[in-house]
């Protein structure tokens, strides 16, 4: 399989090199190279022509939201990956409403950060992002806050199956089933697997899980 071609977005070469560290090892992409987010990007990135933009949050809200606006324009069908220090989900939402299509948040485990990406390049965490509420409306969690693969995960947990168990039937590592996890009780409001589980029982989470994968096979 012809590997993507990933371009690295950040203010500095050595934050560059660094985020490239981090993605040593891992496959499924070759990097070809670094855009200096200080400067336009739209040309350099338009000629390279990538298949994933990682970009590396300034830490200014305003700059990078414009810059992820040029990046999607620039490359219109790239998955674009913000790396973040900022996890809170008004920002997040600001973000996904910008274009991008997945967050990491800079203090994952820098093992983690290839792994993490694929998982956004699979589409498994394409909702990333916590919802915001329209102004007056108050938010209900459910699974329309949750991908598909946060779902079959919290359908297994609330089974009662381990971590490595839900990895191994998945095919995934029990690394990734932790993330998911993580942002399953982001989006719940819950701190662990047991009210995680009790909220999915108790709000019938599950039976809405098990129709709507029914209506697919049926349809």
């Amino acid at each position: 399989m012809t590997p993507m071609r990933l371009v690295i977005v950040a203010d500095h070469r050595m934050t560059a090199e660094a985020i490239r560290r981090t993605l040593r090892g891992a496959e499924g992409w070759e990097i070809i190279g670094y855009v200096d987010a200080r400067r336009s990007c739209a040309l350099p990135i338009a000629n390279a022509r990538p298949d994933v933009v990682l970009l590396d949050d300034s830490g200014v809200p305003d700059r990078t939201l414009a810059l992820i606006r040029e990046l999607r324009a620039a490359a219109a069908t790239a998955k674009l990956v913000l790396l973040t220090l900022h996890t809170d989900a008004s920002w997040l939402a600001e973000a996904a409403a910008a274009g991008v299509d997945g967050a990491i948040g800079k203090a994952a485990p820098r093992a983690s950060v290839g792994m993490l990406v694929r998982e956004i390049l699979a589409g498994n965490v394409v909702h990333a992002f916590p919802a915001v509420p329209a102004a007056g409306q108050r938010q209900h969690p459910g699974p329309a806050l949750l991908s598909p693969r946060e779902t079959e995960i919290l359908r297994l947990v609330a089974s009662g199956v381990s971590n490595s168990r839900v990895a191994a039937e998945l095919w995934v590592t029990e690394q990734t089933v932790k993330f998911h996890l993580s942002n399953v009780y982001t989006k719940l409001g819950v701190a662990n697997r047991t009210q995680a589980s009790h909220y999915a029982h108790v709000n019938g989470l599950l039976d809405t899980w098990t129709a709507a994968s029914l209506d697919a096979e049926a349809a």
